[in-house]
C-alpha cells in the first residue's frame, strides 16, 4: 500500500509539472491569420493558428493542475501520518516490552517520585536473563529497549555514568551471551549482544552513534571512498 501511495505520489507530481509547464504557454492570444496566409492558403500556418489553446483549455488545464497539487498534498499528508502512527506503535510496543522485562509488581507510595519508585521495582539481573530467554528476544529487540531507554533518560549515557535500566539489562544480556548454545533455548540469540550494545554505549559517551559510523562504513565499502587526514 505504502508504495503505491508513494508511486501516486509521484505521477501527480509529474502530472503537476507537465501542466504548469503548459500553464506558462497558454497565456497566448489566438491572431487572426493574415491575408496573405489566406491567399497562399499555408497549411502549416493554418495549423500553428489552431494548436493555440483558448482561454476555455487554459482555464481547464489551471484547474486540472490545482486539483492533482491537492491530491498530492491529501497523499503526502496521509503517509506522514500513517509514518507517526507506525513510529508511535512501535514505541508503544517497545515501551510494553521494557515493563515486562525490567519491572515487577506496582507501587502505590504517593511519597516517592515516579522515578524512584521505578527504580526500587527494577529487576534483578538474573531475572532478566530468564525473561530475555523465554520470551526469545533477540538483539534487534533488545537494541530497540537500548535506544528506547536512552532517550527516556533525557541525559547523556556512557560507560562511566548510565541509566540503572540500562546497567541491568546489559549484565543480563552478558549472562546469556556466556551461556553455551547448545544449553540455550532461545535460539534467535547471537551471543554477541552485550559485547555490540557495550561498544554502542562506549561510542555514546563520546557524542558517536554508532548506527551513523557503520553506515558510512558501509557507502565507504560501496564507493570505494577513503578519508584523508
Amino acid at each position: 500500500m505504502k508504495s503505491l501511495m508513494l508511486y501516486l505520489v509521484g505521477v501527480v507530481s509529474l502530472f503537476i509539472e507537465a501542466y504548469s509547464f503548459q500553464k506558462i504557454n497558454v497565456v497566448k492570444i489566438r491572431r487572426p491569420v493574415s491575408s496573405a496566409s489566406q491567399l497562399d492558403g499555408d497549411p502549416a500556418r493554418r495549423q500553428s493558428s489552431t494548436d493555440v489553446p483558448t482561454a476555455v483549455e487554459a482555464l481547464v488545464m489551471i484547474n486540472q493542475a490545482q486539483a492533482l497539487r491537492a491530491e498530492a498534498s491529501a497523499l503526502q499528508k496521509q503517509l506522514q501520518f500513517e509514518k507517526e502512527e507506525r513510529i508511535r506503535k512501535e514505541r508503544e510496543k517497545v515501551d510494553s516490552l521494557i515493563d515486562a522485562l525490567l519491572f515487577h509488581g506496582t507501587n502505590n507510595s504517593n511519597n516517592d517520585s515516579e522515578e524512584k519508585s521505578k527504580q526500587q521495582l527494577i529487576n534483578t539481573e538474573e531475572k532478566v536473563a530468564e525473561l530475555l530467554i523465554s520470551k526469545r528476544l533477540n538483539y534487534e529487540q533488545v537494541n530497540q529497549m537500548f535506544d528506547r531507554i536512552c532517550e527516556l533518560s533525557n541525559r547523556p549515557q556512557s560507560i562511566d555514568s548510565c541509566s540503572p535500566l540500562l546497567s541491568v539489562l546489559l549484565d543480563a544480556a552478558c549472562k546469556v551471551d556466556c551461556m553455551e548454545r547448545e544449553d540455550n533455548p532461545n535460539k534467535r540469540w547471537n551471543h554477541r549482544v552485550e559485547r555490540d550494545l557495550r561498544r554502542k554505549l562506549f561510542a555514546l559517551g563520546y557524542g558517536i552513534r554508532i548506527e551513523d559510523v557503520e553506515k558510512k562504513d558501509r557507502i565507504r565499502s560501496i564507493t570505494g571512498e577513503k578519508d584523508y587526514y
